[in-house]
């Protein structure tokens, strides 16, 4: 098995010579992905422009937000009631 890289981040060549082993060379391959979609643009799935009314949304979304909200309004009525003392 041969292996060459030129320096610029240009795909890996290799060769195998031998097919007997295939399998035990393949499993010591190692791609590293940060390398290979480097240059890959995925876009976001929300970019922020679509109106969507809480109403519509996912009822697992809804949840969440009406959770987060009452932490906050709890912890916002404690720091309240701490000034108050």
């Amino acid at each position: 098995m041969e292996a060459s890289k030129n320096e610029k981040h240009e795909p890996v060549v290799i060769k195998i010579m031998n097919y007997e082993n295939l399998e035990s060379v393949l499993s010591k391959i190692v791609i590293p992905f940060s390398e290979v979609i480097r240059d890959f643009n995925i876009p976001d799935v929300y970019v922020g422009y679509e109106k969507i009314p809480f109403e519509k949304r996912d009822p697992f979304y809804q949840t969440i937000m009406r959770q987060e909200f009452v932490d906050e309004m709890r912890s916002l009525k404690k720091g309240i009631s701490t000034e108050v003392k």
